[in-house]
């Protein structure tokens, strides 16, 4: 699957250009150098954006936290950030399903989509949140699997220790995503 990466880069006639990069989450450091001298090869960011004009607002609807690892955006300064999918896995469904209340379609999605987008700390620091993600995500998918801890509450339990982590650059600068503001 690659690491992904979600660009935007801001166009001189308004909004923005998405483009993805297929290897782009493994050296996202590189990425933004390259992108900020406006010098992405090819090979590491698709040259054809695949949507153009996307207002600011529209950057984060566009923004899949199951397809992307980070997510940088290019105008008058260029941010990165790794995006940390909080919705949790367990074992009594499919691979791909999320934990969710079979009576509330609503608040699975949420759960669901949740995701919490760090200012990017730099490559080595990004692995050890990213680890730390996975970990977690497979023993609070044990919890709710054996019926200890609702998934919505996993979920923001899980929001919380990433916000909390030593890691995370600046708690206030974290952009959440549906049901992931550890805030709540």
């Amino acid at each position: 699957m690659g690491a992904r990466t979600l660009v935007a880069v801001e166009r001189d006639a308004g909004g923005y250009d998405l483009h993805r990069s297929q290897w782009g989450g493994e050296h996202v450091d590189r990425l933004v150098d390259l992108v900020r001298a406006d010098e992405a090869p090819p090979d590491l960011v698709d040259p054809v954006p695949f949507r153009s004009g996307a207002s600011a607002d529209e950057l984060l609807d566009s923004l899949d936290p199951r397809e992307y690892e980070a997510f940088v955006v290019a105008d008058d300064r260029t941010e990165a950030y790794l995006v940390c999918r909080l919705g949790i896995e367990t074992g009594r469904e499919s691979a791909t399903a999320v934990a969710g209340t079979a009576t509330d379609a609503g608040a699975a999605t949420d759960v669901a989509d949740a995701a919490a987008l760090v200012p990017w700390p730099g490559e080595a620091a990004a692995e050890r949140l990213r680890r730390f993600v996975r970990t977690a995500k497979d023993v609070l998918g044990d919890a709710v699997d054996a019926g200890l801890v609702p998934a919505p509450a996993a979920t923001q339990y899980l929001a919380v220790r990433v916000a909390r982590h030593p890691d995370t650059p600046d708690t206030d600068a974290i952009l959440w995503l549906d049901g992931g503001d550890s805030r709540r």
